[in-house]
């Protein structure tokens, strides 16, 4: 079974993350079957509307375990959300579970909105640019 970490404060968990993110989803890839196929990871693709911290493609993949007891997570397509991501795993793609901190971005405070926009010290090569959009 699962089992998490209550998480600490939203802005304290973005500082220490590798990347911070605002992604809307536009694809499920995959989704497993939760008990035929827990071998597997659920697979969806979005993009990178705005990157509070690190560097990322525009256009992402994120996994997840097959089930909740796995950890596993289920996102809806064309639903924003905000991740705090660790490095991309070997393949390019961005692991998320239900032990990690994502939220809605509607469900994303006005102050820890703008608390984000303070976080970043990286600037990304053109490559990497993502545009911003204020919401």
């Amino acid at each position: 079974a699962c089992s998490c970490a209550l998480p600490p404060p939203l802005i304290e968990v973005a500082k220490a993350a590798e990347h911070v993110v605002r992604v809307k989803v536009t694809k499920t890839v995959f989704l497993p079957d939760p008990l035929e196929e827990q071998d597997k990871s659920a697979v969806w693709e979005g993009r990178v509307w705005s990157s509070f911290k690190g560097c990322t493609p525009r256009r992402i993949r994120l996994t997840s375990g097959a089930n909740s007891a796995l950890c596993g997570v289920r996102l809806t397509v064309g639903e924003t959300y905000l991740f705090v991501l660790r490095a991309a795993d070997p393949d390019g793609s961005y692991s998320v579970s239900s032990c990690d901190t994502f939220l809605r971005w509607a469900n994303v405070k006005k102050a820890d909105r703008r608390a984000l926009w303070r976080i970043n010290s990286l600037v990304c090569p053109p490559q990497w640019t993502v545009r911003y959009f204020h919401k």
